[in-house]
């Protein structure tokens, strides 16, 4: 994952670029994705896909000296600045010029332009601290752009599972110089869908979609067929996954649906330090765009925000953990392994069961009542479980949800049942789609 990071990552990235393509290209040779490719001037409810840009010179002078050079970084010139050449008072000078907010020797990562295509304006992007010292005066800038008609990309790679039902992963391509967001979200997505197609058997189908963000999904799904969507369940947004930071977890529209408690679930109980919060109250990506009107798609983010580098140039390499991005892997699979394990249990028996007889062995032990001992909250949860646990065998109630009401491990609930099934008491059904999936 770091080696394919560092190679995309230091790219001049934009929704539309040369540097984009060779993104593509560069994960094209690691899955063997789809590309979709969408001309610039397209539009879509006031979206528009932008021409392919690119920047060729940057240069800030004064008195014949140069004092910045724009293209020493990827940052350096504002995404889809246009060109100019000409002198320019401290006043003016300043009016393009932007800063990170927070950091004063850092570079910003400025994106507005992308999604204004009609605005039409050039910018630099410097540090706050080369700002501070500009003295009055006139300067030579000289910024060489070109803007030509192109193609946004966006990345789908499909693997099918038993059901046409698909669970998406979606992260974004179009972050120049950004490691952590989302080149981070990226790789993660990709090792994760190398580990799925590892696998003999799979419930659900599985896309996972690299694309401009906003931008790329929007025109990604709008140009689906919709009996391609109609199977679409489940989304989830990784980004920013290789800090050093706990788990962010942003629920839902609903908050309620099938991934948002599978994902609580394994959080909960495999990185407790995590936090959560409600949809878009933590970080602002693709979701709207998969639970817009017409899709409704529940979508879920995991990432490690907040962080102190975000939309800087210190958003590198040397913020990002291998660990880190491999614990994102197993939490995704994690998340992926209760919703492909859940299901509703039919019951093959009549009456109470005695669970502690060798021929079945399913008592949990917890307390001799003939022996006064203390026993831990958990193992008084398993003794409640094992009393209400016939009646869920209903063919409504489902593992996920058993575990949530009794405050218990889903793998071990799980596991717990699964021996119930192996004896021949309860047989598994498909878990169906949650009446909270859509808002």
């Amino acid at each position: 994952m770091m080696e394919l990071l560092k190679k995309i990552y230091p790219l001049r990235l934009a929704p539309v670029s040369p540097d984009t393509d060779r993104a593509a290209a560069i994960l094209c040779q690691v899955l063997p994705f789809k590309v979709h490719e969408y001309p610039s001037g397209d539009e879509h409810n006031g979206w528009l896909v932008p021409d392919s840009w690119e920047a060729h010179k940057a240069l800030v002078s004064r008195d014949g000296q140069v004092i910045y050079d724009g293209m020493k970084h990827p940052l350096g010139v504002a995404g889809y600045s246009t060109s100019f050449k000409g002198k320019v008072s401290l006043q003016t000078l300043k009016e393009h010029l932007f800063h990170h907010p927070s950091l004063p020797g850092s570079l910003v990562y400025h994106c507005d332009y992308y999604y204004k295509p009609w605005k039409k304006d050039w910018g630099l992007c410097v540090s706050r601290e080369f700002f501070d010292r500009l003295e009055d005066g006139r300067y030579e800038v000289e910024i060489e752009t070109s803007f030509k008609k192109g193609t946004m990309k966006v990345l789908d790679y499909l693997l099918p599972g038993e059901k046409k039902e698909t669970i998406i992963l979606n992260a974004h391509n179009c972050h120049a110089g950004q490691a952590n967001d989302d080149i981070a979200g990226v790789v993660v997505a990709i090792e994760v869908m190398k580990r799925l197609a590892a696998r003999k058997k799979r419930k659900y189908s599985y896309r996972v979609v690299i694309a401009p963000e906003h931008l790329g999904t929007v025109f990604y799904l709008k140009n689906l067929p919709d009996r391609t969507t109609a199977d679409f369940r489940y989304a989830m947004f990784l980004e920013m996954l290789g800090n050093d930071n706990r788990f962010a977890l942003q629920e839902s529209m609903t908050g309620q649906s099938l991934i948002d408690k599978a994902a609580r679930q394994y959080l909960g109980y495999n990185q407790p330090d995590y936090f959560s919060d409600r949809f878009r109250k933590i970080v602002g990506n693709d979701e709207t765009v998969w639970e817009a009107p017409g899709y409704e798609i529940p979508c879920i983010s995991l990432s490690r925000a907040p962080y102190p580098e975000y939309h800087s140039d210190l958003d590198n390499e040397a913020i990002i953990s291998e660990q880190r991005l491999a614990e994102a892997v197993e939490a995704v699979l994690g998340i992926i392994d209760i919703i492909e394990t859940n299901a509703r249990l039919k019951r093959h028996f009549k009456g109470l069961v005695a669970l502690s007889n060798p021929k079945f062995d399913l008592y949990v032990s917890t307390i001799d009542p003939s022996i006064r001992r203390e026993v831990s909250d958990e193992q008084r949860k398993w003794n409640r479980l094992m009393d209400y646990l016939p009646r869920y065998f209903n063919e409504k109630t489902n593992i996920l949800d058993i575990a949530i009401k009794h405050e218990l491990d889903y793998k071990k609930v799980f596991e717990y049942i699964s021996k119930f099934r192996d004896k021949g008491l309860v047989s598994f059904l498909d878990a169906g789609r949650e009446e909270n999936d859509v808002a």
